[in-house]
C-alpha cells in the first residue's frame, strides 16, 4: 500500500559530496517512522519562510528502513541549494510526500530504456534500484540507462552501476559526457545522440 500524501519528520543522517556539484542529503524518518512510496515519486521539503518550499526527487529505492536519499545540484545555488547545503547532521526536517505519477509501468514486459541528464538520474536511479534489487523479487526485463553528464568531475554513482550491470545481466548503462576531456575513455556527446538506435528496437519489441 502506498501512504498518502502526509507531512514527515525526519533527521538528516548525512550531505555527502558526491561529485562536482552534486550532493545527496540521506534522512531518516521520525514521524511517521517509515514512508511507503512508488520508485520515481518526490517530495517536497519545506525549508521555510521567506524560502517556501523546494521539490527534490526520491533518489533511493522503496525500502522499510526508514530512510529515503535526495540527490541536488547545487549550481545555480538557488535558496534549495544554501537549505541542502546548510543541513547539519542531526537536524530536523520536514518534507510533504509521497508525490508525483512519473513511475515505472512494472505490468509490460517490453524493454525498459532510462534517459536522465545531471540530477534527472535521481527517479531514474530509484527506479532501477526497485526493479533489480527491491523487496525481494528481480525483474529479468532488458534495462539501458543512458545518462549525460558534462565533464568527468560530474560523474557519480559509476561504481555502483557498474555492480548491477555485473550481477544482473539485464541491465546496462552508458554514460556519456558532452565536454570531456581528452583522456576520458566513455561516450562523447549529447545523450540524445546515444538512444537514436534504441527507437527501432522499441518499435519492435
Amino acid at each position: 500500500m502506498i501512504d498518502k500524501p502526509k507531512t514527515y519528520t525526519a533527521t538528516v543522517s548525512s550531505v555527502v559530496n558526491v561529485a562536482g556539484k552534486f550532493y545527496v542529503a540521506k534522512l531518516r524518518l521520525v514521524e511517521p517512522k517509515e514512508i511507503q512510496f512508488l520508485a520515481g515519486q518526490y517530495v517536497i521539503c519545506k525549508i521555510g519562510p521567506p524560502k517556501g518550499n523546494h521539490t527534490l526527487s526520491i533518489a533511493s529505492a522503496p525500502n522499510p528502513d526508514g530512510t529515503i536519499e535526495l540527490l541536488q545540484s547545487v549550481a545555480p545555488m538557488g535558496e534549495g541549494s544554501k537549505w541542502l547545503l546548510g543541513l547539519k547532521p542531526g537536524q530536523t526536517v520536514q518534507f510533504l510526500g509521497p508525490l508525483g505519477k512519473f513511475i515505472l509501468q512494472k505490468q509490460s514486459p517490453r524493454p525498459k530504456v532510462f534517459v536522465a541528464t545531471g540530477c534527472g538520474i535521481a527517479p531514474l536511479r530509484s527506479m532501477i534500484m526497485d526493479e533489480l534489487t527491491g523487496q525481494g523479487t528481480e525483474s529479468n526485463k532488458q534495462m539501458t540507462l543512458y545518462w549525460g553528464l558534462r565533464h568527468e568531475e560530474d560523474v557519480f554513482w559509476k561504481e555502483e552501476f557498474e555492480t548491477l550491470a555485473k550481477k544482473h545481466q539485464n541491465f546496462r548503462f552508458i554514460i556519456t559526457l558532452s565536454q570531456p576531456s581528452e583522456v576520458w575513455k566513455g561516450a562523447r556527446g549529447r545523450v540524445t545522440a546515444h538512444i537514436t538506435h534504441e527507437i527501432t528496437q522499441l518499435q519492435q519489441a
